[in-house]
């Protein structure tokens, strides 16, 4: 398997636990594909907590614009996750990153149900919690990984890891070696990495950090539908 496809799988488990952000770019910008930290569904280990997320994007003719969004994420102790997806806003605004969809994991019942806001509508399809899980831990058994030591983020111990990616990127003839690095720092606690940086010369610097983690039970409506949400057979709008 190519070491930039080992880069994205030792970070993600699958996309049904790691949503990702694609968004729409305005002309002169990188187009990009932004992962988000990925949660496994296990059980044992519940918190609630937010993901902030950072970009600085390269334009084409120079330059660079920077950009934010947040979301909300949560764990109950049977391995239920409940994540968002939502829109960039300007890294300087106030605004509130608005809404897309919310998903819950449940691997109990062996279900995902995604929540669309625009619509107000919901669907569930089948969720394999145990295959998704078997699948990130082979990958990751054969990523490696420069060591960066420990340190505390949020009052829990984590371990530091730089993997750094060399790929040649342009036509034929006139192509470059392009260095990219992901930095990450995990918890062994949460089972999760509680920092990300990604750096890439040509699609930017994005940055993950999980802020305000509280340990223990969440709320139960964090995994309830509301009421205003219909659900609706097959996938969601």
């Amino acid at each position: 398997m190519k070491s930039s496809t080992l880069l994205g799988l030792f970070l993600c488990i699958a996309f049904a636990a790691v949503p990702a952000l694609s968004q729409e770019v305005p002309v002169g910008t990188v187009r990009t594909h932004i992962e988000g930290i990925a949660i496994p569904p296990i059980p044992n280990a519940p918190f609630t907590a937010k993901v902030a997320v950072t970009y600085n994007k390269p334009l084409i003719g120079g330059g660079m614009v920077s950009k934010k969004y947040y979301t909300q994420v949560a764990r109950d102790s049977q391995g239920r996750v409940r994540r968002e997806r939502r829109q960039f806003v300007a890294a300087d605004s106030s605004a509130e990153p608005p809404l897309r969809t919310f998903t819950i994991l449940d691997p109990v019942a062996g279900t995902r149900t995604t929540c669309t806001k625009a619509w107000l509508t919901c669907a569930t399809s089948a969720f394999d919690a145990s295959r998704a899980l078997n699948d990130i831990a082979a990958e990751r058994g054969n990523a490696s990984a420069e060591n960066l030591g420990q340190r505390t983020i949020e009052g829990l111990p984590v371990t530091g890891t730089r993997q750094t990616v060399s790929n040649v990127a342009g036509p034929r003839g006139s192509s470059r070696l392009v260095v990219s690095e992901t930095e990450a720092w995990y918890s062994s606690d949460l089972s999760i990495n509680l920092s990300v940086t990604r750096t890439d010369p040509q699609s930017g610097v994005v940055t993950l950090n999980v802020t305000d983690v509280v340990q223990g039970e969440p709320d139960s409506r964090w995994f309830s539908i509301p009421s205003e949400y219909t659900i609706k057979a097959g996938k969601a709008e």
